[in-house]
């Protein structure tokens, strides 16, 4: 921007008052003023308008950031419970509880009482 001492200040003041005069000065001040209003106004909008698409743009990459994620925990949670129920199925084919070593041994049941066997 450009820096205005008191003395360029004083300079313009004195000109303007010299081409315009000082009757029309108040209207000129006015209209000079609703027209900075104006471009302050229409550059407020374009960067609150440049804001908002960059704003969509970052939650459109993060929404499709999630919806990879839950596609990915959705893959692997299928690929867990298939492998799960093979493994399910392999052991229910080949022995229906694997013993534990660390189980103490079963108790053997008691012999048949006579009572038992007529």
């Amino acid at each position: 921007m450009a820096n205005f001492g008191l003395m360029e200040m004083l300079l313009i003041g004195i000109l303007v008052i010299v081409f315009v005069g000082p009757d029309d000065l108040p209207n000129l001040l006015k209209t000079l003023g609703r027209m900075y209003g104006k471009v302050r106004r229409a550059s407020y909008e374009l960067r609150r308008a440049f804001t908002l698409e960059v704003d969509k743009v970052e939650a459109d990459a993060r929404a499709e950031d999630i919806r990879r994620r839950r596609n990915e925990l959705l893959e692997r949670r299928r690929r867990n419970r298939e492998q799960a129920q093979a493994e399910g199925e392999g052991v229910a084919q080949s022995d229906p509880v694997p013993e534990d070593p660390s189980d103490p041994p079963a108790a053997e049941p008691p012999p048949p009482s006579e009572e038992e066997e007529s």
